[in-house]
């Protein structure tokens, strides 16, 4: 038995596999990592762990620190499971309501479980008139109402660390220097395209980096979901502008980083009816036990083989555990 192993070491080295059912009639091969299989049971425990271990390495975050972070999925359990591992204290924001299936009970769960502190927002005990806020600018406003409150605590005490996951560099080399080198020897170096949700930008940025550093003809599709359309506040600056007006620090977000270095050769939207369908069907087709934004990939990689010469391969990834969405079923609901 291996000294001083923790479960921590057991994040990465996760399977990649060849879909065979959902896939019938096309004629290029679609791959998935199966990030699912990651001990916190998501992608982010790669993006938690390596934010974490850079932020000690640069003493940014020191021993009896608190991490702290806004969340809306699977950061806040991520964040969770590698600060208990690490002996920090943990608090997280997620959002108390988002859409009418949006339900975080399982994600707040999770993280308490695993000795979070978790602070739900009620975006209407800040902005007066919220509920007249739509799209764009409702949910911009509510990532900086999350994001000025743990950047206010880091403020103010020495003691806490925040994650900042949207803007961290950290988490993009979360998934060049290993999800993406991961892949890259999986599929012996051969790689038609790569296909994720832009998300935070970190895995859609990161891997793509890898790849095409040895494949540099492969293509790069963005998903974006109906639901979640947060490169659009990005885009828009409309969440540079909420942090403005909420009093928030001027940030650079990973996004901005994928737009300007014009990483994808594609943006692909997925209805949030049609990544569940699809997430569903993984399940019982594919014995892939995964959430709503799996399914979405799955459907955005499926899409982009019909466009593409027979024998391509594209790889995509199965983000999360599906259990982590019960509250909300049968209509769960997409979170990145």
């Amino acid at each position: 038995m291996t000294k001083h192993t923790t479960i921590l070491d057991h994040i990465g080295n996760t399977p990649l596999l060849k879909l065979k059912h959902v896939t019938n009639g096309l004629a290029v091969d679609i791959y998935v990592k199966c990030e699912f299989t990651n001990p916190g049971g998501s992608i982010k425990d790669r993006m938690a762990l390596c934010m974490i271990e850079e932020a000690e390495r640069r003493g940014d975050l020191k021993p009896g620190g608190t991490i702290v972070d806004q969340s809306t999925g699977n950061t806040g359990p991520a964040l969770s499971f590698v600060g208990n591992v690490k002996g920090y204290d943990v608090k997280i924001f997620l959002p108390a309501q988002l859409k009418s299936a949006y339900n975080s009970a399982d994600r707040v769960r999770i993280s308490r479980l695993y000795g979070a502190e978790v602070t739900p927002i009620d975006i209407n005990e800040f902005i007066e008139n919220a509920d007249k806020l739509e799209g764009v600018e409702r949910a911009a406003s509510f990532v900086a109402i999350r994001m000025k409150q743990a950047y206010d605590l880091q403020q103010n005490d020495p003691s806490y660390w925040w994650a900042n996951q949207l803007c961290n560099p950290d988490n993009t080399k979360a998934h060049s220097e290993f999800t993406g080198r991961e892949i890259l020897k999986q599929m012996d170096g051969t790689i038609d395209a790569w296909v994720a949700s832009v998300g935070t930008g970190g895995t859609l940025l990161g891997v793509a980096q890898t790849l095409k550093e040895a494949c540099p003809d492969m293509k790069v599709a963005g998903v974006v979901p109906t639901d979640d359309p947060r490169i659009e506040w990005v885009r828009s600056r409309a969440v540079h502008k909420a942090l403005k007006k909420f009093g928030g620090p001027e940030l650079r977000f990973i996004i901005e980083d994928i737009l300007e270095g014009n990483v994808m050769d594609e943006e692909i939207t997925i209805e949030n009816t049609d990544a569940k369908n699809m997430a569903d069907r993984l399940c019982s087709e594919e014995g892939l036990y995964c959430g709503m934004s799996s399914g979405a990939n799955v459907c955005a990689a499926i899409q982009m083989a019909k466009t593409m010469d027979k024998g391509a391969k594209i790889v995509t990834v199965i983000v999360d555990r599906r259990d982590r969405y019960f509250a909300e079923y049968p209509n769960e609901h997409y979170v990145v």
